[in-house]
């Protein structure tokens, strides 16, 4: 995680939020209330909590 936040500030000189960033699996993390499968063919899927919300 330090490694890319050091690029991210230091190369693209943009902040990161370390409450929000975490460094982790695909399909543990949310975006954009998207997810992805672990399948070997990775595919799209709403998040949980977005399922929730609807």
């Amino acid at each position: 995680m330090e490694s890319v936040k050091r690029f991210i500030e230091g190369r693209l000189k943009l902040k990161v939020n370390l409450e929000k960033s975490a460094v982790d699996r695909p399909w543990t993390r949310k975006f954009l209330g998207f997810s992805f499968t672990w399948e070997r063919e990775p595919r799209i899927r709403l998040a949980r909590k977005t399922l929730k919300a609807v």
